[in-house]
Order: structure tokens, then C-alpha cells, then sequence
């Protein structure tokens, strides 16, 4: 959300100074205001989705899926490509995937090896935040979470809506460069 309460012409845009100078970001201008668009850093912030939570333990799942995320920068033509545990993902293949059994409840771990933030997506199911960083939490449920670089988090969901599930980064350029993975039932 968005207060329009001060005139001017603004740029409103991603928070890295080099991604924005490249299109990500917009200029915004008040009726009858002219000059030269105005970027203002936002004060440093730090979201965390445990402060919705709660301090408890979690469930101990039947099972623990880990998955690394890495960047290869410039790897495919010049994009950057991305891996799950060291794997890109393959639409001739549909590897890497992983078998679930329904009814188990899984622990997805994730480690961000990347200076990217990733909003995670899991389709299907909807997951329960049990950790973010070192810190358990328990409460959140969630069907998309971010995962900011260099940052670790587990999350819980109950296998329980058989059919093929792609777990993906939600930033549609990551995920056209193989930054997905496939779950399926047994």
C-alpha cells in the first residue's frame, strides 16, 4: 500500500540501487509536477514472519527434504542458472523430483546459497512455517514465503493432494531458469 500524500515525481522501485537503474522500477508523478524523478531509500527493515508465529516446538515430521539453493551466474547464455541441491531442473526429464506417500508430513529445509532473495512457492498444499533461521516458530501457514539471500528456513505440509507438485521460485525469471523441483505421490 501506497500513501499518495507528497507532490512530486518520485521513483518507486526495487531497493538495489543496479537493478533498479535497469527497469525495476517505476517513476511516479503528480499532476502538474516536473524535474527529475526523486529516488528515497526506505529506512532499513527486516521482515520476519515469526513474529506472527509462535515460540513452540515443532512437529516432528516423518520426513526431512533438504535443498540448497545456487546461482550460476551467466551459466545459460548468458542468464543466470539456478540448482536444487546441485541439480537444474529438466522439463524432458522432470528431474530432480521427489516421491511423497500420502498422508506423511515432510519438512521442506531450505538454504538460500544466493544473494537473491526467492519468494518459495509450493503448489497443492499450503505449509507451516517451523523455522526461520535458528529460531522454531510454529502458527504461520502459507503457500508462498520469502526466503532473503544467504538465509535458511523449514517449513511443514502434509502430503495430502496426490498429484504431480512443482516447487518453484515464484519470480518467473528463476523459475524459467530451472529453479524449480517436482514433487509426486507414490
Amino acid at each position: 500500500m501506497v500513501r499518495m500524500d507528497h507532490p512530486g515525481v518520485w521513483v518507486m522501485g526495487d531497493l538495489a540501487d543496479d537493478d533498479r537503474r535497469r527497469g525495476m522500477g517505476v517513476v511516479v508523478a503528480y499532476a502538474g509536477q516536473t524535474g527529475r524523478p526523486w529516488w528515497i531509500a526506505p529506512r532499513p527493515a527486516r521482515w520476519d514472519y515469526a513474529r506472527f508465529g509462535r515460540s513452540l516446538p515443532s512437529i516432528t515430521p516423518d520426513e526431512t527434504i533438504g535443498m540448497t539453493i545456487v546461482k550460476h551466474n551467466a551459466a545459460l547464455n548468458g542468464f543466470n542458472q539456478w540448482t536444487l541441491n546441485g541439480k537444474a531442473f529438466s522439463m524432458q526429464t522432470r528431474q530432480p523430483h521427489h516421491i511423497l506417500r500420502q498422508g506423511r508430513r515432510y519438512r521442506l529445509r531450505v538454504r538460500n546459497a544466493s544473494d537473491d532473495i526467492h519468494p518459495l512457492h509450493l503448489h497443492r498444499h499450503s505449509f507451516e512455517l517451523t523455522g526461520i533461521g535458528s529460531r522454531a516458530t510454529r502458527g504461520v501457514i502459507k503457500d508462498v514465503v520469502m526466503l532473503s539471500s544467504f538465509q535458511e528456513l523449514e517449513c511443514d505440509f502434509v502430503a495430502d493432494n496426490p498429484g504431480p507438485t512443482l516447487f518453484h521460485c515464484h519470480q518467473q525469471l528463476h523459475m524459467d531458469f530451472r529453479f524449480m523441483t517436482l514433487f509426486d505421490y507414490a
